[in-house]
C-alpha cells in the first residue's frame, strides 16, 4: 500500500456537507487514514468569490499516481464538481498533494 495525501474543498452550497461526501466517495475507493479538521481559508487569485472550506486527508492504495489522478477527478465530477474559470468557485475540489512512489 501507498501513503498518499489529499487536500479537499469547497466553496459552494453546503461546504461542509460538500466536504463529508468526498471523504465518503474516497473512503469508498481507498484506505482512509488520518482526517485533519476543516478550515475556512480565503481565496487566492480569483478574489471574488466566497471563502473556502478546507481539509486533508491520509490515505493508502495501490493505485498509481496516474489512476488516482483519474479516480479523483471522477469522483469529483459524480459530486458536482463542473468545469468553469480556473482558480474559480467550486462545489469540490481534491488536490493530489504527495503519493509515496513519486
Amino acid at each position: 500500500m501507498i501513503e498518499i495525501l489529499l487536500g479537499l474543498g469547497s466553496n459552494l452550497g453546503d461546504c461542509a456537507e460538500q466536504l463529508r461526501r468526498a471523504v465518503a466517495a474516497l473512503s469508498a475507493e481507498l484506505r482512509l487514514g488520518a482526517v485533519s479538521s476543516v478550515y475556512q481559508s480565503a481565496p487566492m487569485y480569483v478574489l471574488d468569490q466566497p471563502p473556502f472550506l478546507n481539509m486533508a486527508l491520509s490515505m493508502r492504495a495501490t493505485l498509481a499516481p496516474l489512476e488516482l489522478l483519474g479516480l479523483v477527478k471522477r469522483l469529483e465530477a459524480e459530486l458536482g464538481r463542473v468545469p468553469g474559470q480556473r482558480f474559480g468557485p467550486r462545489a469540490v475540489d481534491i488536490d493530489l498533494l504527495f503519493h509515496g512512489d513519486s
